[in-house]
């Protein structure tokens, strides 16, 4: 289906099941005395949906009510937006976002996309940092980052690489890698991080950007093979993969970031409750080995913060996209 079918499929069903003039009611205090529904944007399994489910867990503990995780996966975030945006404005939808729906596609594609992130939402809280890690299949013939360059350059058609979806994280890394390295490869978007590293593992794509956490016990099974971290130094968890800059791209950095978003009319007392819960969260020492774990960064602040850090990747792709021409259809 095409992402404007999609799109339009969704906002339909939605239309029906949204009560504006609900979505406008402020919420009094005291908050919350119901469920709690955090939307993941993207399909069961992966780096993002185990993050969310930690995340949501936590949060029901600490506020004493349900969270209840609703994977929405497709488009690359871009339908579980449409969904956040399209709720009632009270505090009970949550959505974790992260670089694609929340910035990039405003970037790159802002007519196309029928959300705006700066006017349909109310940031809550950055809730994570993290490197990126390409892989590629075990069977594929370049067993290292130069290799793998040399065969893209050699052989275009052979070459094709796997993301979560168009304008998600690891779509993005590709895009600046392939700018960096001149190479151009055949881009299949998937749901999600899962279904994308099943199919490379078994070499029916040839690479893809993902987390270091899901990447590395496949890594050490052998069923993928690591060419290159996209952080300046190696990380603690993995020092035996080389960053990038080490397999011959000098430079070459892709930091991702997850943040909470609410629909824009939250109430501001509501959003600064959800902001110093989530902020608590991150910031526990106890969560040091879960995110250790995910090979992530504990990395947490509240709405002003995450409001610019969203404002600066906007002007930073508007910016990559005049100089390159680089789209997100």
């Amino acid at each position: 289906m095409k992402l404007n079918s999609l799109i339009a499929s969704v906002l339909s069903t939605l239309s029906f099941c949204v009560n504006p003039v609900f979505a406008q009611q402020s919420v009094e205090p005291p908050f919350p005395i119901k469920p709690i529904r955090l939307i993941v944007p993207v399909a069961t399994g992966g780096l993002t949906d185990s993050l969310g489910r930690t995340l949501a867990l936590k949060l029901e503990q600490r506020l004493g009510q349900p969270v209840v995780v609703e994977n929405r996966g497709g488009a690359g975030g871009v339908v579980g937006t449409i969904a956040a945006a399209a709720s009632p404005a009270d505090g009970y939808t949550i959505i974790m976002t992260f670089l694609g729906p929340a910035a990039v596609r405003q970037a790159l594609n802002s007519r196309a996309t029928p959300y705006d992130t700066l006017r349909d939402f109310a940031p809550v809280s950055l809730v994570a940092r993290f490197p990126l890690l390409l892989v590629v299949g075990s069977t594929l013939s370049a067993k290292t980052l130069s290799e793998f360059i040399a065969l893209a350059k050699a052989k275009p058609g052979d070459v094709s690489y796997a993301s979560a979806g168009v304008g998600s994280t690891g779509h993005l890394a590709m895009e600046l890698f392939q700018r960096d390295t001149g190479i151009k490869g055949l881009h299949v978007p998937y749901k999600g991080e899962a279904p994308a590293m099943i199919d490379v593992m078994e070499g029916r794509v040839s690479a893809l950007w993902m987390s270091l956490s899901v990447a590395y016990p496949q890594i050490k099974e052998g069923k993928l093979r690591a060419l290159g971290i996209a952080n300046k130094e190696r990380h603690p968890g993995a020092p035996e993969i080389p960053t990038i800059s080490e397999g011959g791209v000098n430079g070459f950095a892709f930091t991702g970031w997850y943040g909470m978003l609410v629909p824009a009319a939250t109430p501001k007392p509501v959003v600064q409750i959800l902001a110093k819960e989530f902020v608590a969260i991150v910031n526990d020492p106890s969560m040091s080995r879960q995110y250790e774990t995910y090979g992530i960064e504990q990395a947490a602040y509240g709405s002003q913060q995450f409001d610019q850090l969203i404002k600066s990747e906007i002007d930073k792709w508007q910016r990559l996209g005049k100089d390159t021409g680089l789209a997100i259809e």
